[in-house]
């Protein structure tokens, strides 16, 4: 009987009347279920040789739709692909397939094959750096993988932006960026390609992340993968929300999203959590597995870590826990003691209907009277369940130890000892008017039968209340008591062999029933009074006495009255025996716990000619200013000194300190900070660290934390300056003679392209041997490794550094690079990290208004696009215009162009031949280039700009990132301000049909317009090299012609070479000749081959290398020059650069043929490019000398920069940005002649070429 509208009924007859589907079987290829059949079969003993897979299939509903041979086929190819991807193996001596700890751990847990390879890599990169001072990283990890939720990309960029820099941080960990967001919140696509280079992880940080099973994650992530991860990560964000107990409708209203669907997520994330648990556990991750399993209940309640405990108790969910938790009961015991009527109070009072009056109030009180017996119930249950295994524990062990137990204590214990059934609700004994509040409340003395079993009290007052069926099962116990004999307790415990040295038993007597009346407390299992007896001191033995009365958990108030075991431990001889047997600990020392403290540290540390340090602090900036930078410690230690750390916390400041006054503590503070300024400035004293840049600008700008106390009126002036900031600032620190490892290991792989924080873990594996590494992890451990310093790592960091060191310094001391790294890139560290804390001012005005500029036009475009090609497609998604190229428009794919992975290529050079086959060419290169400059360049520069301290203005602070090049030079992120587009010209409005001219609306956009000076009224300064790469071409070459072109002051130089090589007048140089020129110079210096040539020249390849020959002919130094070049390289095997940085290409000699070309131009490019790179950064640090630390004392030559009064400079002119082989900065208008002045000689002088 079907029950519809009248309107229904024709569909609804209609379904039913169809035909069924055909029956499919799940393990089919499309289906993909075959290799999950197999691998559980396996699993589970069914399956073991080749026949019983043949068996299995034979049975499989699929061999019934499909040939036996392609079933077969189907079953052989799953299990190659499981035994490849380390889910089974295969024994070649048995023949059978075994399954390996993936295999289990996949089968174990119900997760898929493919399923469980992304979890494991999931997990595999999140053990390599947990960031546990965060719930976020945890709840993405038990986030399922695949959550079929679109995310609203604008709204999700929002959230994004409003997490803490930790939880950032931890998106960024996982793989979602804020560009990637912003390109999405535009509605551009995501990125196909890889990180470039500046981003990328260097081939040793690549083959570390290679999971134990063999594979290997380091290739670039696909665009299905980079959304899955973005999606979770949504969804976490969502569930940060709710294990913080946010309110269900505040976390929809925040998402947009609808009640049901936060709820099913929720429940998907428990599920998968408890998946995740499996998984860990059978694969032998344990720390994972505690951290999995403890989070469970927290993403499934939706509650934070202090109620978890209280949601396992039945009935009991989020709201319940938190009402409890507030009255006081903070886990299942406490909930059982209580009675009823606190319950029903603590569940009524956190009920919206608490604030009621009247009948519907009533009952309420009626329905959390039930709750309430139901949860005490339950919450009786589980200690009783907890009373019943620490019974059956006990028991285990006593027959382990051969001692002989009696039946009676053996037995289980009964649901209710007391004779009181649980499910007796005793509803007849609770008053109608319990909860009125004239009337008494549920007195103790009605709680008699509700006494608990985990925890009894015997009190002389409930004496006559033992019942007949006590006293009974009392007369059938027998007392354990020691007298000598065969398997008796006391023959056990008087063994020597059994514990000598901690257990001293004696004879003891049964204690009278007065004792028991006189309030005595059964508080302790029976397995812990044996336990004692048999030596666990440390867990067991009071510290008042040395005689403890043993307590036990039992049936009932009386089972074990009667029993007591007393017990005499000899102190003095287990300590002895641990002065004999030391356990040793070489982990950090905190120095106020040394003897004399501080200070004796001090003497000691003043002493050392040579120690590693690290920072341990955190980014307290506001808005992305950095005004300071909180100082929590730091980590010393040197040649055979244990991790000392310094302490700078509110506790330690305590420990010294005897006035109560807050200013008595920020005083100790900063007199301790003096000390260590000291050492940290004194010279001749080698200190190195790691990350260098980070922790000059902490110095820079240090501070630390002092509490906002105000104790009367009097102190409340005197403490105003607290309230008001957070932080008190420390006196700045210029550390002297100060080495970064991570330049040295970059100096001596500088191919091994790194980031801004390349990983010391990983340059430890590599570099030092394991039982040297696992040395410095032990000395950098704490014992406590749940404390914050051993959480921030700063101790294991140094303890590193300083095993590290001693292995590098010898290679770079054996290359010859000591003087390299002391006089060029260690000075241009402090630079690097004043330039960033400098920042380059925005005109926000503009950038805004480029913005709505640009995109007005890139709709524009699309519009005109869509319209030219007559269908509808997305001009940011290469597969789109790939499919309207060629497949719509039928356009001739270009030689070359037909390598894409998925279509023909649509980059610029496929782009630039079609450019005459069709008009929407042009359109989408347009597109293209607007929308870069708009994603890339205008949303990037938004969203990462902050007012700056100080002033009205708005700035940028990028990162500069000193080892990301093989070459040497410097570039940047967050954003790439080396990288801002020349400026554009275009128009509004001109593609519309029949539109006036006047209507027309002309713009130009010119990134650098979007730069300003920080300061109000203050000017900038652009100075660059002309040809500077050339002009080292002709250094190094000393060709004769090409230097004299080089020296006239006036002419173009592309211009005159041209002349030259091709014979004609000057005059007779077109633009198009120039730009040829100047293409092929380049081409030669960045070491393009004859075919790379042609595409730039837009000629044939024969025409290319024809006029190659001939420029080399025009220029025979820089023909000779370029064969020596490489010569060179093959027989030292790198190239050297002005300043004497290597290049190490070993592949010039042992590679193939084409690697070895490939390092052959690299020679040449690295010598030019790298030395190019050199004389910028000496540039950099002659003007830094001047403008920052106000004199060009210590800098090797200051004959060019003593014309004028440098030191005027410090505080009036600023370095802001470096772009290749350009200086940009800002300076006082009274000033400008002076930096003029500055600039010019520091750059001029920076090295002298021929």
């Amino acid at each position: 009987i079907l029950i519809c509208k009248p309107e229904e009924i024709k569909r609804i007859t209609n379904m039913l009347n169809e035909g069924c589907p055909p029956l499919q079987s799940c393990l089919a290829d499309d289906k993909n279920g075959m290799k999950r059949a197999i691998l559980e079969v396996v699993a589970g003993g069914i399956v073991q040789t080749a026949n019983d897979v043949h068996h299995y299939v034979r049975c499989t509903l699929l061999n019934s739709t499909q040939s036996f041979e392609d079933v077969v086929k189907s079953a052989q190819e799953s299990l190659r692909w499981l035994c490849h991807a380390k889910f089974l193996e295969w024994d070649q001596h048995s023949q059978v397939y075994s399954t390996t700890p993936l295999g289990r751990a996949a089968f174990g847990s119900s997760l898929s094959p493919e399923e469980s390879l992304t979890v494991l890599e999931d997990l595999a990169r999140a053990r390599e750096g947990f960031v546990l001072a965060s719930d976020l990283h945890l709840l993405y990890e038990i986030t399922p993988i695949n959550v079929e939720i679109e995310p609203d990309w604008e709204l999700y960029y929002q959230r994004f932006m409003e997490l803490c820099p930790l939880d950032q941080a931890v998106g960024n960990r996982v793989g979602v960026m804020e560009p990637l967001l912003m390109r999405m919140a535009h509605g551009a696509p995501v990125l196909q390609h890889g990180k470039s280079s500046r981003n990328g992880k260097s081939p040793r940080d690549k083959s570390s992340r290679s999971l134990t099973n063999g594979r290997n994650n380091s290739s670039a992530p696909s665009t299905e993968q980079t959304l899955r991860v973005c999606r979770r990560f949504y969804v976490a964000l969502m569930l940060a929300q709710l294990v913080q107990e946010v309110p269900l409708n505040d976390v929809c209203e925040a998402f947009k999203v609808p009640r049901g669907m936060i709820q099913a997520l929720q429940e998907s994330a428990g599920r998968f959590a408890s998946m995740v648990t499996a998984f860990c556990e059978r694969l032998g991750w344990h720390d994972l597995e505690g951290l999995v399993s403890k989070f469970q209940n927290r993403v499934s309640f939706g509650v934070r870590a202090e109620i978890v405990e209280l949601t396992s108790i039945p009935f009991v969910k989020a709201a319940r826990a938190r009402a409890l938790y507030k009255a006081g009961l903070r886990n299942a015991q406490a909930v059982a003691e209580a009675s009823l009527s606190e319950l029903v109070k603590a569940l009524f009072e956190a009920s919206s209907w608490a604030a009621q009056d009247g009948s519907r109030s009533d009952v309420q009180r009626r329905i959390q009277i039930g709750a309430a017996k139901k949860i005490k119930n339950g919450a009786r249950q589980i200690v009783l369940d907890h009373a019943e295994e620490a019974r059956v524990a006990a028991f285990t062990a006593f027959k382990a130890l051969g001692l002989n137990v009696p039946l009676a204590l053996s037995q289980p214990i009964p649901a209710n000892s007391s004779g009181v059934s649980m499910n007796q609700d005793n509803s007849e004994i609770l008053p109608e008017k319990m909860f009125d509040e004239n009337d008494q409340a549920y007195t103790d003395s009605r709680s008699g039968p509700w006494i608990t079993d985990c925890q009894i009290t015997a009190k002389a007052a409930d004496k006559d209340a033992m019942t007949t069926s006590n006293e009974e099962n009392r007369k059938d116990r027998h007392d354990i008591s020691f007298i000598e004999g065969e398997g008796s307790l006391q023959n056990t415990l008087d063994t020597k062999e059994l514990y000598p040295n901690n257990v001293n038993a004696g004879k003891h007597d049964q204690p009278s029933a007065g004792e028991g009346a006189a309030g005595t407390e059964i508080e302790q299992k029976m397995s812990e009074d044996i336990g004692v007896a048999l030596g666990k001191e440390n867990n067991m033995v009071s510290r008042k006495d040395e005689k403890s009365d043993a307590r036990f958990v039992a049936e009932g108030a009386s089972m074990f009255a009667g029993f007591k075991v007393e017990h005499e431990t000899n102190r003095e001889r287990q300590k002895l025996n641990e002065m004999e047997n030391p356990i040793p600990y070489n982990g950090p020392i905190d120095v106020n716990s040394i003897n004399g403290g501080f200070e004796s540290f001090l003497n000691m540390w003043k002493l050392v000619k040579e120690f590693c340090f690290d920072l341990h602090y955190s980014n307290s900036s506001v808005g992305g200013s950095l005004l300071m930078l909180e100082v929590h410690g730091l980590a010393v230690c040197w040649e055979g000194s244990p991790v000392y750390y310094v302490n700078f916390s509110k506790r330690s400041m305590d420990i010294e300190r005897n006035d109560a006054y807050p200013k008595g503590r920020y005083d100790i503070a900063k007199e301790r900070w003096n000390k260590v300024a000291k050492v940290m400035c004194q010279k001749d004293v080698n200190k190195v660290a790691w990350n260098l840049k980070s922790q000059f600008q902490v110095f820079m700008k240090p501070g630390i934390s002092m509490p906002n106390h105000k104790k009367d009126e009097a102190s409340k002036k005197k403490t105003e300056a607290f309230a008001e900031m957070p932080l008190m600032s420390l006196p700045s620190v210029d550390v002297k003679d100060v080495i970064d490892l991570c330049l040295v290991a970059w100096l001596l792989w500088p191919d091994e392209e790194s980031t801004d924080c390349p990983t010391l873990e990983q340059e430890v594996k590599k570099q030092l041997s394991g039982e040297v590494a696992a040395a410095a992890n032990r000395a950098g451990r704490w014992m406590n490794q749940m404390g914050r310093v051993a959480h921030n790592g700063c101790c294991r960091r140094v303890a590193q550094v300083r095993a590290l060191h001693s292995n590098l310094w010898k290679l770079i001391v054996s290359e010859g690079l000591v003087h390299v790294l002391r006089s060029l890139e260690m000075p241009l560290v402090k630079v690097l990290a004043d330039m960033e804390n400098w920042g380059i001012g925005i005109d926000m005005e503009v950038c805004w208004k480029a913005k709505r500029v640009l995109e007005h036009k890139i709709r524009e475009l699309e519009e005109n696009a869509q319209m030219l090609a007559g269908v509808t497609f997305s001009l940011s998604t290469p597969a789109d215009v790939a499919n309207v190229l060629y497949s719509h428009l039928k356009l001739p794919v270009p030689a070359g162009c037909n390598k894409g992975k998925q279509h023909p290529r649509t980059d610029k050079h496929a782009l630039d031949l079609l450019r005459n086959h069709h008009p929407v060419v042009g359109v989408i290169k347009e597109h293209r280039t607007l929308a870069k400059l708009l994603s890339c360049t205008v949303n990037c520069i938004l969203s990462r700009a902050r007012i700056y301290e100080g002033s009205k203005w708005y700035c940028v602070r990028g990162h500069w990132l000193q080892t990301s090049t093989a070459t040497g030079r410097i570039s940047m992120e967050e954003p790439n301000l080396q990288r801002v587009e020349h400026e554009v010209d275009f128009t509004i409005g001109s593609n519309e049909v029949g539109i006036d001219a006047r209507k027309i609306d002309h713009h130009q956009i010119n990134a650098r317009d979007f730069f300003v000076a920080t300061q109000e009224n203050w000017l900038l300064i652009s100075a660059d090299y002309s040809q500077i790469e050339l002009r080292l071409m002709a250094h190094f070459s000393e060709d004769a012609s090409l230097i004299s072109l080089l020296k006239k002051p006036d002419g173009d130089v592309f211009i005159m070479m041209a002349a030259r090589w091709t014979g004609q007048d000057e005059c007779a140089i077109n633009e198009k000749q120039r730009d040829q020129t100047k293409k092929l110079v380049y081409g030669i210096l960045y070491g393009m081959g004859v075919n790379t040539l042609a595409e730039q020249l837009e000629c044939s390849v024969a025409e290319a290398g024809e006029r190659y020959d001939r420029f080399r002919t025009a220029f025979p130094g820089v023909s000779s020059w370029l064969q020596y070049a490489v010569d060179c390289c093959r027989q030292k095997g790198y190239i050297t650069t002005l300043c004497g940085r290597k290049r190490f290409l070993g592949k010039i000699n042992f590679g193939n043929r084409g690697e070895q070309a490939k390092a052959e131009r690299q020679a040449v490019n690295s010598i030019c490019q790298g030395s190019a790179a050199d004389v910028i950064k000496m540039a950099m640090l002659k003007v830094h000398s001047a403008i920052a630390v106000g004199s060009s004392e210590g800098d090797p030559d200051t004959s060019q920069t003593s014309q004028f009064p440098v030191s005027n400079l410090k505080g009036n002119c600023r370095l802001l940005l470096q772009i290749h082989d350009e200086l940009l900065l800002e300076v006082k208008p009274d000033m400008l002649r002076e930096a003029a002045l500055l600039v010019r000689t520091s750059m001029e002088g920076a090295a002298s070429l021929k």
